[in-house]
Order: structure tokens, then sequence, then C-alpha cells
């Protein structure tokens, strides 16, 4: 899955977005990029739905498209 992320200023709204999806149940992986602006998220459908990781990202502040 990847997200576009608008609202990330720096590194560390990058890394802080990236931690937060790291812990939740369900994720596998998640890449954050400042540069491009994206998160690319490796997740089980099984466990945790598309929408609720979009939603995480939106909770902490960050406004995010999910692309696929």
């Amino acid at each position: 899955m990847i997200l576009d992320i608008a609202g990330m200023r720096c590194g560390a709204c990058a890394v802080g977005i990236e931690l937060m999806l790291a812990k939740k149940k369900g994720i596998k992986s998640a890449k954050v990029s400042l540069n491009e602006r994206m998160a690319s998220v490796e997740y089980d459908p099984a466990i945790v739905a598309a929408s609720d990781i979009a939603k995480a990202v939106s909770d902490i502040g960050y406004i995010e498209t999910a692309r696929s």
C-alpha cells in the first residue's frame, strides 16, 4: 500500500509516522519518505484494514491519500 502524505515538514515527521505505523498490529513494515511525501506500508489485511492505516496517519495530523 502506498500513501501520499501531506504535511510532513522534516525528517522527524517522517520518522514519527514510520514508528507509529511500525507499532500498529498487522503492519509488517513501513517506510516513509520525506522527499517523496509518501509511505510504503506492507500489512496483513486479515489483521488491519487499509482504511485503519490511513486513519492512523490522519489521526496524528497528516493528510493522507491511499494510492493502492
